[in-house]
C-alpha cells in the first residue's frame, strides 16, 4: 500500500449534510459519511469547505480537524463518531 500513497493524494472534495467525497489524484473518489467525524456533522457549510490538501491528507482549519486517505479507506471513524437513527439524529451510546 506504501508504493501507492502518490496516487491516493486527495486533489478534491464535496461535503454536504450526508457525506465526504474526495476525489485522489488517479481519478478514484471516496465517499464516507459525514457523522463518521462529529466536528465536520456539526461545522457550518464555509467551515466545511474551507479546506487545505496535505499530501495524505485534508485538514479544515476552521475546525482544527484532519482526515486522512488511508483513514478513509480503511473505514476508520473518530472517536465518538455516532450513527444517525432513522430520525436524521445522532444516536446515543448504550452502556454496557
Amino acid at each position: 500500500m506504501i508504493e501507492h500513497l502518490d496516487n491516493m493524494r486527495p486533489v478534491d472534495l464535496l461535503c454536504d449534510d450526508d457525506l465526504l467525497h474526495v476525489e485522489l489524484t488517479d481519478g478514484r473518489i471516496v465517499s464516507v459519511p459525514v457523522w463518521w467525524y462529529p466536528p465536520l456533522k456539526e461545522a457550518l457549510p464555509v467551515e466545511r469547505n474551507n479546506v487545505e490538501f496535505m499530501p495524505s491528507s485534508i485538514h479544515w482549519p476552521d475546525i482544527d480537524l484532519d482526515v486522512t486517505v488511508v483513514s478513509m479507506l480503511l473505514g476508520r471513524q473518530a472517536s465518538g463518531a455516532r450513527p444517525l437513527d432513522a430520525s436524521g439524529k445522532m444516536q446515543m451510546g448504550t452502556r454496557q
